[in-house]
């Protein structure tokens, strides 16, 4: 069978023009995901700094904002999910997906309500049949504190309505440069962690706080810890999109190089049968006469 040379010309060109593009995108997630860590880090110092502020209390966080520590009567579970707005990022979406569905069929999805960051997977979701409240796209760099202190606020507003018994965080998240699958973290009722509660009995921490004004103090400190718990999140799921992405790129370069020289190998071969198809021709005319 012919090959046309013509059109394993235009394939190849394709191919590459492809595989400029890909390593474009690989480039620039490459940048936006440093910046990213930039900021998780930060957020996790200062996570780290509540902790220990909240640990100086005799009291526990839970004892200062009882109406966030106390289970509510209600039945349904709200779920926020932080994820992409774009495709071309290998299973990061899918991902999400798969921890709202494992979430669903352990607490039922007809319990499970959507806060969804990230309009990929709110769409997705509402095709399925969740109930999904709210589905948004990601906010610019620029309004991410902003856009978190509003939400933070909107969540806390639903719980003191008592129609939840949990809400739940969904994200991505690095460890290294490896994307870890997202698993649901409970974002309330609020409870102290292992090592809030032990450095609390044995009175740790570096601050020291006047006992006249602990509960508004460590209420507030609560207060931030659970809207950096959102930061966190959306940096995380921000940071885990760009390692994704250049992840996937970079298969898909790998991919382009690959079928490039598929091609070129094709092409040549292509090429060198029709000269000596062209060349035996002009020796059987020759012979002819």
């Amino acid at each position: 069978m012919a090959v046309d040379l013509q059109k394993l010309k235009r394939k190849m060109r394709g191919v590459t023009s492809t595989k400029q593009v890909t390593k474009a995108l690989q480039m620039v997630s490459a940048m936006k995901m440093r910046k990213a860590q930039e900021h998780s880090e930060k957020s996790r110092v200062y996570r780290r700094g509540l902790n220990e502020l909240m640990a100086s209390f005799e009291e526990s966080p839970a004892d200062a904002v009882p109406e966030l520590a106390v289970v509510p009567s209600g039945e349904k579970i709200l779920v926020v999910t932080f994820a992409s707005d774009r495709g071309l990022c290998g299973p990061y979406n899918s991902n999400v997906l798969n921890a709202v569905r494992w979430l669903a069929n352990e607490k039922g999805k007809d319990n499970l309500e959507i806060k969804a960051m990230g309009i990929k997977v709110g769409s997705v979701l509402r095709r399925r049949g969740f109930k999904v409240l709210s589905s948004e796209r990601r906010p610019a760099w620029s309004h991410f504190g902003p856009r978190i202190q509003e939400l933070s606020r909107e969540l806390l507003e639903l719980w003191n309505s008592g129609e939840y018994r949990e809400i739940r965080l969904i994200y991505s998240h690095l460890r290294g440069m490896t994307v870890v699958r997202p698993e649901p973290a409970v974002w309330l009722p609020i409870e102290p962690t292992e090592g809030q509660a032990e450095e609390s009995r044995s009175g740790g921490g570096d601050y020291f706080i006047d006992e006249a004004v602990t509960a508004p103090v460590l209420a507030q400190a609560v207060q931030r810890y659970l809207t950096n718990e959102l930061l966190t999140g959306l940096l995380q799921s921000e940071a885990s999109e760009h390692v994704a992405r250049m992840v996937a790129m970079d298969n898909a370069t790998r991919n382009a190089e690959e079928l490039y020289s598929t091609l070129q190998l094709t092409y040549n071969k292509a090429r060198q049968a029709k000269i000596t198809q062209e060349i035996c021709e002009i020796v059987a005319g020759a012979n002819a006469v």
